[in-house]
């Protein structure tokens, strides 16, 4: 009763499902190998996926907004408004300190204009503003965060906008002045 029943007793069954654990039925060595190549396939597919995030990460802004630097101006959003602590800034250097005070994300758009604030031409089919003289954006500033955003400002006169589709023409808008 003890002994190997063929192909239907329990070593029959150990062997067959062995066969199907290491692959083929080509033993150990070669699950080993499998297994390497898969780790190095595995390895590498996060490394190019780490390099595809990096760099994605360093286009979308101006500049780093994790800078530890104090903020040379603080921009507040909230539901369709816009505000600054000062409507004049000194050229350079220039870190914006940006709360938003709504629940939802909004985004801020530096550009530089002569034009009025609430001037921009705005797309029709998008419904938001021409962006041509940008100088500076932070996307997707996340509903109660607050972020920075470092630039180097010219003297001119510039437009602080929220550019999320239908914002700027609700009112996220604000002018500054840079001396």
């Amino acid at each position: 009763m003890g002994g190997d029943q063929g192909s239907f007793g329990w070593r029959a069954i150990r062997r067959r499902r062995q066969r199907r654990l290491d692959g083929d039925g080509l033993g150990a060595p070669h699950r080993e190998r499998r297994t390497h190549a898969w780790r190095l396939r595995k390895r590498w597919t996060a490394a190019a996926a780490l390099t595809i995030i990096v760099s994605v990460a360093s286009a979308c802004g101006a500049a780093p907004s994790d800078t530890s630097e104090v903020p040379t101006l603080y921009v507040d959003l909230s539901d369709y408004k816009v505000a600054t602590d000062h409507p004049t800034i000194a050229a350079g250097h220039v870190v914006f300190g940006i709360r938003n005070h709504a629940s939802m994300a909004h985004e801020l758009k530096v550009i530089k204009t002569d034009q009025l604030p609430d001037q921009l031409p705005v797309d029709g089919a998008t419904a938001k503003a021409n962006e041509d003289a940008k100088v500076g954006e932070l996307l997707n500033i996340a509903g109660g965060g607050s972020r920075k955003l470092v630039l180097e400002l010219t003297p001119g006169k510039y437009v602080l906008i929220c550019n999320v589709a239908g914002h700027y023409q609700l009112g996220m808008r604000v002018g500054l002045e840079v001396q």
